[in-house]
């Protein structure tokens, strides 16, 4: 009873969303403190961090563990960039967003893993949720930054300020606190799935839990996206960036068109995603403004162009059905 009890208390702690209401002046002004400060450093776009294929020349409990070691690596390794004041402003955010990657594709080999986690799978579940979430404010911020930027860059940037009051988005900085708790929750994750040598897990399972997940992207993919809300794209979302985890762990056992399906599953979750924080930003402008109401403008065109982009490029990924995908991987590994 105790643990449903946390289990309940871990699931209901989500990202604040940001409540305040962001004038376009403020915006403009923290628009334009990121640009001098892009300018004034030679910024190099670093490499991604982990999500490397699982071994299927080892024994599956093997390669699990390795899969799972690596990840919790880059999240220990990314916090640790977050929290060190010496680095960077933009290293520091690059630290928070590669941790929460990590994050993400530890919940999904949490899904293949799931016969053999049993009673741990559930707080895992629940305490990689937790973690993302003391996360998330600062990412959430970061990304509204950014697409304030592009926002103001099209067509010639129109928009001028008119006032000097400090900016809403210009404290970036993530605190102390927020990245302590998602380390002390993502260790409590990584116990939780610690896999035993005799672990009841073989490739077969794994190929049934990758089938589940492709079934339920292609369903996104194919129903009709007419008059969604958000809720439901947000759903899209995490099934198509799971699914693309999925394939990332999978490597070349999903077959020989498996890259391409993850590359167009992978940005049609960017692309919901941007929609998403589109939708959130046009919430937090001040629309009784002239730059208000333009830059709102702005952000709902960007927003249904991402949401078709997304359309299409799921459904050229998912045009295999699951029987088909999972006959091949289970030919793949039989051949090992």
């Amino acid at each position: 009873m105790a643990l449903k009890t946390q289990q309940k208390r871990l699931t209901t702690t989500r990202a604040t969303p940001l409540t305040t209401t962001l004038k376009a002046g403020d915006a403009l002004q923290a628009v334009t403190r990121r640009r001098q400060k892009s300018a004034a450093t030679d910024l190099k776009v670093p490499a991604p961090r982990g999500g490397s294929a699982l071994r299927i020349d080892l024994p599956v409990v093997v390669a699990a563990r390795l899969a799972l070691d690596q990840e919790y690596a880059v999240v220990d390794e990314g916090l640790s960039d977050a929290a060190d004041d010496r680095l960077p402003m933009l290293d520091r955010l690059e630290g928070v967003h590669q941790s929460r990657r990590a994050l993400k594709r530890i919940q999904s080999l949490n899904d293949l893993f799931r016969s053999a986690l049993h009673f741990g799978r559930m707080r895992s579940k629940a305490n990689l949720r937790k973690a993302k979430a003391h996360l998330s404010e600062v990412r959430q911020r970061d990304a509204l930054g950014a697409l304030l930027e592009e926002l103001c860059a099209l067509k010639g940037q129109p928009l001028t300020a008119v006032t000097d009051a400090a900016p809403t988005l210009s404290t970036l900085s993530p605190s102390a606190m927020p990245l302590r708790g998602a380390r002390e929750a993502a260790g409590i994750a990584r116990r939780a799935m610690r896999l035993p040598s005799g672990a009841a897990l073989d490739w077969h399972d794994i190929a049934r839990a990758f089938k589940r997940s492709w079934s339920r992207g292609r369903r996104f993919a194919e129903r009709s996206w007419v008059g969604l809300g958000e809720r439901d794209l947000h759903d899209a979302r995490k099934a198509f960036q799971r699914l693309s985890d999925h394939l990332m762990a999978l490597g070349d056992a999903a077959g020989e068109r498996a890259a391409l399906t993850r590359r167009r599953l992978r940005d049609a979750a960017q692309a919901l995603g941007r929609a998403r924080d589109l939708a959130i930003l046009v919430d937090a402008i001040e629309g009784t403004t002239p730059e208000g109401r333009a830059i709102a403008a702005r952000a709902l065109r960007l927003r249904t162009a991402a949401v078709r982009e997304a359309r299409a490029l799921s459904r050229a990924a998912l045009r295999r059905t699951a029987g088909s995908v999972a006959r091949r991987m289970r030919q793949r590994v039989a051949r090992v």
